[in-house]
């Protein structure tokens, strides 16, 4: 930087650090085809603040490591700098754009090559322009912006509708994402004219709105001894390029106002822009909230504008360097591989080669390759602000990154290829999670759908081995068949009862038949219950089920509960009555602790209503089942019992004559060919409507999985492959 260690105005020669400390690749030094970096079209915007800002054309560079930045034998060593203000060209370590790594004069340039080649001295010797001719590519913004659009559509409708293990991070994930797509990329590719945004972050009390206004040169950000003084962001920026950030292209979720007047605490979440003719033109400086303040959203402030910002400054103090919160951030930065210079403030004269050193090597450990590093001494403020020497090598830095087009470039492309290569991995993982999403719902409906085919291939058997032939339905067999009830005869009529018999309960033939109607109901209710036992326990064994669960029957159980206040209150038919009102309230919380009872088992047994449905549809069977038999007026409804009993106990392995006796009185009247035909149409038929009963009640558990929301099966190919496109177009 002119001023600053004496480097030339000029733009450095390929292959060298720029001696002014900008930290930063230019493109005349990208040799290296490796990783594409991407930036707006500013290589010429910059130069030119006046343009429109609708460049359609995005600069592409190789990507470079932060290592091949510097040569290592230009570092060092950070206690033998002096203060700034020390310094009679206002050279200062920590303090000068790129102190910690400079020297006092550049290194001698390497010994020609040997041999008779000359092309690496030529390439050493190579001017600017010729070195500006190294591998970059400019590729059309427009294809850019659409693949952003169209990966910010997938992102967006990506389905996160079980809580498997990681769903929360991902939905934090989906939402940064989300943000840095709308908040930073898309407006800078827009807009690559707009100024680099600056975002001053750091730590409470370490005097960031204080420097914000030294460089301002007014006092535009409150400051103050309470902590965290900075409630609400201050931006600022030139008058003549406010309108770059008034018009919602740089955060547009966020609402702004611009300042007038002296500055005052503002309102939580509000943007205030403050416009001064003391910020240099090009640059904007953004006074964020504190990254450890007490207040959560200022906390959660703090990243969503560092993720929307061009370039970081962060600043901590002496005593605050070491915290945790500080060093989250610098990771963050580290991660993102973004633009980077960092300060230390209030750092005491006496202390300022230990601490300076001590933070250098912690910075160094954690892999912080910030070239720009500078110190704030602990010094008296005039008039609120910070004496000239003590700000102005940050402030010509600034300015330096805004008038320069190498800088300008390096720094918005080393930003936002960082971000965009952070997708490579972030959209991935948020792929992979909507794909196990997939398959969680797949294997939860495959658990229901399992155990409700188990259960109907139960009752499948049950009809045919003779398990229901027992208790009851034998007894009453028995009564039958020895008052010869049972015993069919063509063209005779079945005697009819006299005297006391005639006024008795029900006859034989009707008790045989409620024996068997009931076997067959609990039958069925009882195989619905083990399956819906079988699948409530299965969910429940899994987080994402469990919750599933809960939700459903937390949802039915206010269902249950308000129906009964309902109904407790005005009656069963809606019509309010003249009853006590206590009695009515009284009512009304049984009504809703029996709800709250009933709210854990509404899963883990049949419906309420399935032995009603099942009494309906053996009822409906039985009748369908005696004019297919229709042998004659005669005994008719002796033969469908004889027939059902026959259909139960075919397979039975048991010679007992509830077993054989049906078929043996059957068959001389139907006949054997005639009797197998009616047994398989009667089972068929009852076998139907055994499974759409079991297909009912597993619809209430596929119910429980729809409510949760949908679950596109192919969401995770569109995401892959809008990040593959984005790729592709850079």
């Amino acid at each position: 930087m002119e001023g600053q260690g004496g480097a030339p105005s000029s733009a450095p020669p390929a292959g060298k650090q720029d001696e002014s400390g900008a930290g930063a690749v230019v493109d005349a030094e990208l040799e290296d085809p490796g990783e594409s970096r991407v930036t707006g079209g500013v290589a010429d915007s910059g130069a030119d603040q006046g343009q429109s800002g609708n460049d359609r054309d995005v600069t592409v560079v190789p990507d470079h490591s932060a290592e091949s930045t510097q040569d290592p034998q230009d570092a060092q060593d950070p206690q033998d700098l002096p203060d700034a203000q020390d310094l009679p060209d206002a050279q200062d370590p920590l303090g000068a754009q790129d102190p910690l790594d400079a020297q006092d004069s550049p290194s001698p340039p390497p010994p020609p090559a040997a041999g008779p080649e000359p092309e690496p001295e030529s390439e050493e010797a190579a001017p600017p322009e010729q070195a500006a001719a190294q591998p970059h590519v400019r590729v059309d913004a427009r294809l850019l912006e659409a693949a952003l659009l169209n990966l910010r559509k997938r992102i967006a409708a990506v389905p996160l509708v079980f809580e498997i293990s990681g769903a929360a991070e991902v939905k934090t994930e989906r939402t940064k994402l989300l943000s840095q797509i709308d908040d930073y990329l898309l407006p800078r590719v827009r807009r690559s004219a707009a100024p680099v945004l600056v975002a001053l972050v750091g730590s409470t009390g370490a005097g960031k709105s204080t420097l914000v206004n030294s460089i301002v040169g007014a006092h535009v950000s409150a400051t103050g001894v309470r902590r965290p003084t900075t409630n609400s962001p201050v931006l600022a920026c030139h008058p003549d390029e406010i309108d770059w950030f008034a018009e919602n292209n740089f955060l547009p979720t966020l609402p702004r106002v611009r300042q007038e007047g002296l500055a005052r605490p503002g309102r939580d979440g509000l943007l205030v822009l403050a416009a001064s003719e003391g910020m240099p033109r090009g640059i904007a400086l953004l006074d964020t909230p504190d990254i450890d303040s007490v207040v959560q959203a200022h906390h959660e402030f703090a990243y969503q504008f560092l993720d929307a910002s061009d370039l970081w400054l962060f600043m901590t103090s002496a005593s605050r360097y070491a915290d945790g919160p500080v060093w989250e951030v610098l990771q963050h930065a580290r991660d993102r591989k973004a633009a980077l210079g960092v300060v230390m403030s209030r750092v005491p004269q006496q202390y300022r080669t230990e601490l300076v050193k001590h933070f250098t090597a912690m910075l160094d450990a954690n892999g912080i390759d910030a070239a720009d590093r500078f110190v704030i001494p602990e010094v008296p403020l005039i008039d609120g602000m910070l004496p000239p020497d003590a700000y102005q090598p940050i402030r010509d830095w600034l300015a330096d990154t805004a008038v320069r087009a190498d800088r300008r470039v390096a720094v918005l492309t080393q930003t936002m290829s960082g971000v965009l290569d952070t997708f490579k991995t972030r959209v991935p993982a948020i792929a992979a999670h909507v794909e196990a999403q997939v398959v969680l719902r797949g294997e939860l409906r495959h658990v229901a759908e399992t155990a409700y085919q188990g259960a109907f291939a139960e009752a499948g058997a049950g009809l045919r081995d003779g398990t229901l032939l027992r208790g009851e339905v034998i007894a009453r067999w028995e009564d039958g068949l020895a008052g010869g009830d049972l015993t069919p005869r063509r063209g005779v009529k079945a005697p009819g009862k006299k005297g006391k018999r005639a006024r008795r309960g029900p006859s034989r033939t009707a008790a045989l038949n409620s024996a068997l109607r009931s076997a067959l109901e609990s039958l069925i209710v009882s195989l619905a219950d083990r399956a819906a036992e079988h699948v409530h326990d299965t969910w429940r064994g899994d987080p994402a089920g469990a919750v599933l669960l809960a939700a459903a029957a937390a949802e039915r159980a206010r269902d249950v509960r308000a129906k009964q206040v309902f109904e407790s209150v005005f009656g069963p038919d809606g019509q309010s009555g003249q009853a006590d009102q206590d009695a009515a309230d009284l009512a009304a919380a049984d009504a809703i602790t029996a709800a709250d009872a009933a709210q854990t088992a509404v899963f883990s047994r049949s419906s309420p209503d399935l032995a009603l449905r099942a009494a309906r549809a053996v009822g409906a069977w039985q009748d369908h089942l005696t004019p297919l038999v229709d042998p004659g007026p005669a005994y008719t409804d002796a033969l469908s019992l004889v027939v059902l009993l026959a259909m139960l106990g075919e397979d039975a392995p048991d010679t007992a004559s509830i077993y054989a006796e049906p078929r043996q009185i059957l068959t001389p009247v139907l006949g054997a060919a005639v009797l197998t035909e009616i047994l398989a149409k009667a089972r068929a038929d009852l076998l139907d409507r055994v499974r759409l009963l079991l297909d009912e009640e597993l619809v209430r558990f596929v119910a429980v999985i729809d409510a949760a929301g949908p679950c596109d099966d192919v969401a995770a190919v569109r995401l892959y492959q809008a990040e593959f496109s984005l790729e592709a177009v850079r």
